[in-house]
């Protein structure tokens, strides 16, 4: 049996964040289809947020540019991982939040065709962001802990001693957090790159083919 440090990087991150990795998944995805299916439902509620959106494309607000995608995108996530340190419930928030977005959105065009325009940079920006709700999961856990442990602070050692302690003992839960906060910006920003470069010549390409 593998010690933690005979454990590769990457293998050991995901191991130690493999349900979190999950759970994210799990809900940012689920919304999305959810969103998708029942868009009609949404209507009162994201209809505003879509056209506000488009009429802000359409004035030059919102440029189809590497940088100003990126920024749009790591703002999000970095929202979404700061949010654990309410616990997670924030980050879990933002993930349904936006996740419905995107499946309404994808609700107002022939699913083909957003598939195909959105594929190219959607899979890193979706990995990003699932890896981001992560990230904010694992931070809402090292909070979590040190908050339980607070609570258990005995008076026969000095508070100082003990509150170091249980900082260090979450220490490493932290790092993970951050580790995958950064993972899931440099996702953002390859898809950032694909989508204000390649993705529209993707998309008329494949559909010029078919």
């Amino acid at each position: 049996m593998k010690s933690r440090r005979d454990t590769g990087f990457f293998s050991g991150l995901y191991s130690r964040n493999e349900t979190l990795l999950w759970i994210s998944a799990g809900i940012f995805l689920g919304s999305i289809i959810i969103s998708y299916l029942f868009a009609g439902l949404l209507d009162a509620f994201l209809a505003p947020l879509l056209q506000s959106f488009q009429k802000r494309a359409s004035e030059g607000v919102i440029k189809l540019e590497t940088l100003s995608i990126f920024l749009n995108n790591v703002n999000i996530a970095f929202f979404i991982y700061i949010g654990g340190i309410l616990v997670g419930i924030v980050t879990a928030f933002l993930i349904i939040s936006n996740g419905a977005f995107i499946g309404y959105v994808a609700s107002k065009y022939p699913l083909g065709d957003f598939i195909i325009y959105t594929i190219p940079h959607g899979i890193f920006e979706i990995t990003g962001i699932i890896i981001a709700g992560a990230a904010g999961f694992r931070l809402g856990s090292a909070v979590l802990n040190y908050l339980n442990g607070v609570t258990k602070l005995k008076n026969n050692i000095p508070y100082k001693n003990q509150l170091i302690y249980l900082f260090q003992a979450n220490l490493e839960y932290f790092k993970d957090s951050l580790i995958l906060f950064i993972i899931a910006v440099i996702l953002l920003l390859i898809g950032a790159f694909i989508e204000a470069n390649l993705s529209v010549a993707w998309g008329q390409f494949i559909q010029s083919s078919i």
